[in-house]
């Protein structure tokens, strides 16, 4: 059995919104010959962090020559800002009479979309068909070692279990990867807790892919009982079950609570995150024992490192001179089409050929299709791994949409480009993105389509993978996991306009008196208006309020942090039903304002975001005046 890979790379996922629809009933299993043995039947329940979120279903079929057929279907679902995230996954996998793998076919479903992945071992080459959106891919890799397949790998562990070997090693193809990684197996030794009439083991199993091991419990045949991984939400478990846990998955839904648990809290809320040119953050890991990932990349460079700790310096890369960013040397897999970034889809050709302008080099080529992307999408959280084909005919996603349906249009136009993972800042709090690189002459650019800004993508960021999609949404999971769930962030220091703001270590986030609150990283002062006491000034992403004020009578006054998108957006556009604009000052800043008599709403931009005061109720309309008159904003 190997779902344990599955759930830590999946789990590793959804962290980054890269996580659907539906539990994983996905197609026909393969053909095989007919089974002269009963087939074996087990189900586990899958939780993490206490959670029940999923189950796995294992059916194990042996015909009459020994060739054994495997058949694995696996669901998790979990919760993110108030939708339902589905992946689903269909395991068929072929064995000859030794154990040794033959083909496989996987079947994933994380959006509306199926995704194929077949692959054959022949001789000295594993052969590789992916599929998406109904177009095929094909690879050819060499592999000289033979490859276990999941009974092979049980037959093995009852060996060395019945042997008294303290383990073994082997290799296996991981559909979630896809690509053979080897495995290490090492007994522990007896699981003191078992009955004697029913010996079981401890093993723990290394996965080169993965970050950390992970602890089976098997019985004396090798079958597993129980698996736990330790996963960025916080442990994974499989535990051995009956079929009534499909049923009991919806019925014990975790609410959101994980996705809230991968939101990294800021030590201090940045001031226009999407203007900043420069960050440096202090990355610390709880468990540094699996390392940390290659952070070196195009302007992000390690100013500071320790086992336990890094400090890394991004800086926003500048733009090409028109005409001066010409490709060089275009390596054939940096354009290529694959299974997620699918250049050659004709949806997605027909979409770049319509925003081609001969006249542009190939960075402000690429940044008219950012602009595309980010107005013609629509942000939609319940949707993991998007296909280009499903993004581009349905315009919708999670970030992972807009990457990849940017770095095709982009491949589409022979524009070297790729999707990166990693974390980006907003409303108080590092969470898990995806954004692009395209090549510009020698060099990298990042941009944005999902948190955009009009230009390279500014420095609030750290990458963490840069994948070209040959292997499938799972890419990078293993280095994420290194990561995520493992970290604590905090800001050292950022640059605006090409100065540096140091935050001391010890720096509180704000200063919050009996009637003052001062944000001095925000540039913002808050007065308390009789009749009013503070309330939250802790609330982040996705609730962009800084700090909120409320009478006795439920009264609201509120001041909110919003990017402003670079396209699309007009001034007074978040006044609308409320009257006509008027004019202000809020301290010494110009504003709009708009107002009812029982609802208002005041707007101030400032660089790339708009600051934002609402006014709910008669009480709070009052007490405009004082607001206007002693509030100061950037």
């Amino acid at each position: 059995m190997r779902h344990r890979y599955r759930l830590a790379l999946a789990a590793g996922l959804a962290l980054l919104a890269l996580l659907g629809v539906g539990p994983a009933r996905l197609g026909a299993e393969a053909a095989a010959t007919p089974p002269e043995v009963p087939a074996e039947e087990r189900w586990y329940a899958t939780r993490i962090a206490g959670h029940l979120v999923g189950y796995v279903h294992e059916t194990v079929a042996t015909a009459a020559d020994g060739a054994v057929t495997s058949t694995l279907e696996s669901s998790l679902e979990l919760s993110r800002l108030g939708a339902r995230v589905s992946i689903g996954e269909l395991d068929v996998e072929h064995e000859d009479r030794d154990g040794h793998l033959r083909n496989l076919r996987s079947e994933t479903r994380a959006s509306r979309e199926t995704t194929v992945l077949e692959a054959v071992v022949r001789d000295g080459v594993v052969e590789l068909d992916t599929e998406a959106g109904g177009r095929r891919y094909h690879e050819a890799r060499p592999e000289t070692r033979a490859l276990l397949g999941p009974e092979g790998v049980r037959r093995r562990t009852a060996l060395a279990l019945a042997q008294g070997e303290p383990g073994f090693r082997y290799a296996t193809f991981v559909a979630e990867l896809g690509a053979v990684s080897d495995v290490e197996r090492r007994v522990l030794g007896p699981d003191p807790g078992a009955p004697a009439a029913q010996p079981r083991f401890l093993v723990e199993e290394r996965l080169a892919a993965l970050p950390g091991p992970g602890r089976l419990v098997v019985d004396s045949d090798g079958r597993v009982l129980r698996e736990t991984q330790a996963g960025p939400f916080g442990e994974i478990e499989l535990a051995a079950a009956d079929a009534s846990v499909r049923e009991a998955v919806g019925r014990e839904p975790e609410s959101g609570v994980l996705y809230a648990g991968s939101l990294v809290h800021a030590n201090i809320r940045l001031p226009d995150p999407r203007g900043l040119d420069g960050l440096r953050l202090r990355l610390t890991l709880r468990d540094p024992s699996a390392g940390f990932p290659v952070l070196e990349g195009p302007g992000q460079r390690i100013v500071e490192a320790a086992p336990d700790h890094v400090v890394v310096e991004i800086t926003r890369v500048a733009a090409p001179a028109p005409r001066a960013d010409l490709a060089r040397g275009v390596a054939r897999r940096e354009v290529a089409p694959n299974m997620i970034l699918q250049s050659d889809d004709p949806a997605v050709q027909e979409v770049a050929r319509s925003l081609r302008d001969p006249r542009l080099g190939p960075y402000a080529q690429a940044r008219r299709l950012q602009d595309w992307v980010s107005t013609q999408l629509r942000f939609e959280p319940g949707l993991a791994i998007v296909p280009a084909s499903e993004a581009v005919r349905d315009r919708r996603g999670s970030c992972v949409a807009y990457a990849v349906l940017l770095a095709s249009l982009a491949r589409a136009l022979d524009i070297p480009a790729r999707v990166v993972l990693g974390y980006v800042y907003v409303a108080g709090v590092f969470g898990g993105h995806a954004w692009v690189e395209v090549r510009a002459g020698d060099r990298w650019i990042p941009l944005d389509a999902a948190v955009p800004r009009a230009g390279p993508a500014d420095a609030a960021r750290l990458a963490i993978v840069r994948h070209q999609g040959e292997q499938g949404g799972a890419s990078g999971a293993a280095e994420l996991a290194r990561v995520f769930g493992n970290e604590s962030i905090r800001v050292e220091a950022y640059r605006r306009a090409g100065t540096w703001t140091r935050v001391a270590p010890e720096a509180p986030p704000y200063r919050l008196e009996a009637d003052r609150y001062e944000n001095p990283w925000l540039g913002v002062t808050v007065v308390r208006p009789p009749g009013f006491t503070f309330g939250s000034a802790d609330a982040v992403y996705p609730d962009p309020t800084v700090i909120t004020l409320e009478s006795a009578s439920g009264d609201v006054l509120a001041l909110r942090q919003v990017s402003v998108p670079p396209v699309g957006w007009r001034a007074g556009a978040t006044l609308a039903g409320l009257g006509a604009a008027e004019a202000v000052t809020v301290g010494s800043a110009p504003a709009l304002l708009a107002r009812r008599t029982d609802r208002a709403r005041l707007e101030r931009r400032h660089g790339s975001e708009l600051w934002l005061i609402e006014a709910t109720g008669t009480q709070a309309v009052a007490a405009l005046p004082a607001v206007l008159a002693q509030w100061r904003l950037p």
